[in-house]
């Protein structure tokens, strides 16, 4: 089966998250995870929202795009942040996420109007 990709944007407000923790929850569903990965990757892209949110530039979105493959789902959330942001690499909150799925990196990159953009990929898998 080919990749199939969603993507989501909201705004980047707290209120929004539930949104696209459910388009994930959704998502996994349709792929047929098991209820624990289910669970893992629900609390992991609330995790991830929460902590861009965090580093967020006002106003903004926040982009999720899901890629689904083979019992695999990826999802990459970014958002907009302020100069001289960092991303966790350590820390509780790292580590609850390390912990709730099979990989997980954070990056910075450019947008295409050259915004400084914070970014959160995981990956959850039934294997």
């Amino acid at each position: 089966m080919a990749d199939r990709t969603v993507e989501i944007t909201v705004d980047a407000e707290p209120e929004l998250v539930p949104v696209v923790r459910n388009v994930a929850a959704d998502l996994a569903i349709r792929t047929d995870l098991q209820l624990d990965t289910i669970a893992d990757l629900r609390l992991a892209v609330d995790e991830a929202c929460g902590l861009l949110l965090a580093r967020a530039a006002k106003p903004t979105t926040l982009r999720t795009r899901f890629t689904i493959s083979d019992g695999t789902i990826t999802a990459r959330t970014q958002v907009a942040c302020r100069e001289g942001t960092s991303l966790p690499q350590e820390g509780f909150n790292w580590h609850v996420l390390n912990a709730l799925v099979r990989a997980v990196r954070s990056f910075h990159t450019h947008g295409a109007a050259g915004e400084n953009l914070a970014v959160i990929e995981l990956t959850v898998s039934d294997r």
